[in-house]
């Protein structure tokens, strides 16, 4: 069967940040492999005429919108936007809960909800929604809606799907397909690990207050104390961390996208631990994670992230700090330094990341949800 022209509506902007990770990768090799395909941003900035370059060379056509403000009146007004966009359309892809609303509102039959991770708790946890409040309220009668009204439904963990079969029941976990964080493992290439000099850890991506930055900085202390190690901090914008980052000696830098393999394969071991969050943490794969892995580097993340406490395990390939305590972190530094004196680390990391975090592995399973989503409509 022949899919229709898609229509990928995201909220955000594909500039910077996941939206040029992620979502930029994705449309490009819809585009390549045939699709005909239209992606529909809101920009808080000038467009990159460098995304829109990439994006027509691949094919794909690119619409980008001014934000319009944040906030719920700036959200309400991108779903109305949003809805407008992919009126007609005869299948859509909604990345997020306002996208997703956006199908909903303009009445989309074939439509696909990119769950990917708990957007509402992840806003409470960074303070950035009251819980119980008025838009709180809303976003949950998002997420109901859009769980029964889907014909399918992408995430990012298999941790997420247990929790939507919880709330929704299994015919919304049946429309579920994971598709991980996904890396492109042409850019991000294995290498050995840094011979001589101190153990090199870095932390990389955005810092909101998701993280465990205090944990982490204990971390790099306790590995310290049984080697040379040092911290670099790659950052693209200030983040609630910085004093305590400062105050530890350690400034905060930035690096380009194009930079970032040489930087990962310059470090030993990536760091992404998260706060003890709830069901957030559940459904979330930091991008940093699959990039790491790709360049044949171990990680450290906190338990209960997604799916990466087996994973890690099954491979071997990474850290999971089990707590922020003295002990938890003492256990943490020596399982990695044990990793890191391992030859054989860096082809499992690698094994991990093509087998679970390969773009091309995320499109092919995109492409057949597609097709499942348009059968269903016209059924």
């Amino acid at each position: 069967m022949t899919l229709p022209p898609l229509t990928y509506l995201t909220v955000d902007s594909v500039s910077e940040g996941i939206g040029l990770s992620q979502v930029v990768r994705y449309v490009e090799r819809l585009a390549r492999r045939g699709l005909d395909v239209t992606l529909h941003s809101f920009e808080q900035h000038d467009p990159d005429p460098a995304v829109a370059a990439r994006l027509h060379a691949a094919g794909a056509r690119w619409r980008p919108h001014r934000f319009r403000g944040a906030g719920s009146a700036g959200g309400a007004l991108r779903v109305a936007h949003g809805a407008a966009l992919v009126a007609g359309a005869d299948l859509v892809h909604a990345r997020s809960d306002l996208a997703a609303a956006s199908a909903m509102l303009a009445g989309r039959r074939a439509w696909v909800w990119d769950f990917r991770g708990f957007w509402r708790e992840q806003r409470i946890a960074q303070a950035l929604l009251r819980p119980g409040s008025a838009p709180d309220r809303a976003m949950r009668r998002v997420e109901a809606a859009s769980a029964r009204r889907c014909k399918g439904i992408v995430t990012l963990t298999e941790a997420a799907v247990a929790v939507l079969e919880e709330r929704h029941g299994r015919e919304v976990a049946a429309k579920a397909t994971v598709i991980s964080t996904c890396v492109d493992l042409g850019l991000f290439c294995s290498s050995p690990l840094p011979d001589g000099g101190p153990v090199r850890l870095l932390l990389a991506g955005t810092l909101n207050r998701l993280y465990d930055v205090p944990a982490m900085l204990k971390l790099v202390e306790r590995v310290a104390s049984r080697c040379p190690a040092e911290l670099t901090v790659l950052t693209s914008e200030p983040s609630p961390w910085d004093g305590q980052l400062r105050a530890r000696g350690l400034t905060p830098a930035s690096a380009p996208p194009a930079e970032m393999p040489e930087r990962i394969g310059a470090h030993h071991a990536g760091l992404s631990v998260l706060r003890d969050v709830g069901a957030s943490n559940r459904g979330a794969v930091p991008t940093k994670l699959a990039e790491f892995l790709a360049c044949g580097r171990p990680v450290v993340v906190n338990a209960g992230l997604g799916d990466m406490d087996r994973l890690l395990a099954a491979y071997d390939c990474g850290v999971v700090l089990a707590g922020p305590s003295d002990e938890a972190i003492d256990v943490a530094a020596a399982g990695l330094l044990r990793l890191l004196a391992d030859r054989g680390t860096p082809a499992r990391c690698r094994s991990l990341a093509e087998e679970h975090f390969d773009v091309e592995r995320g499109v092919d399973r995109l492409v057949d949800l597609y097709h499942r989503v348009v059968a269903q409509a016209l059924a």
